[in-house]
């Protein structure tokens, strides 16, 4: 990706964020000034507010899914690339080997 598709990828991410979509479970690729984006949101409203925010994308394939509710006293909830929770992680990585 040349300097040019990177502040093309950064703009359309900051354009999720700034309408409230979580860009990490989108993958935005930029190729030749043509953006490709892929993911899924958890609502069709934030589907509809991520279509209109990238609008003149290339492709937009944005599926709807849902999230699974939080499993932590903060709200954080599991990872959707783990599927543990960060504290979980973190005491994971700091356990003994037993044997």
């Amino acid at each position: 990706m040349n300097e040019r598709d990177e502040m093309v990828r950064g703009k359309l991410i900051d354009r999720l964020t700034a309408v409230g979509v979580d860009p990490r479970m989108v993958n935005v690729e930029v190729n030749s000034g043509e953006a490709t984006i892929r993911g899924s949101v958890p609502s069709a409203e934030q589907r509809a507010r991520a279509l209109e925010a990238l609008a003149g994308a290339h492709a937009i394939e944005l599926e709807v899914r849902d999230v699974p509710p939080s499993d932590s006293a903060d709200g954080r909830g599991r990872s959707p690339l783990t599927g543990t929770s960060e504290e979980s992680a973190h005491q994971s990585r700091h356990q003994a080997d037993p044997t």
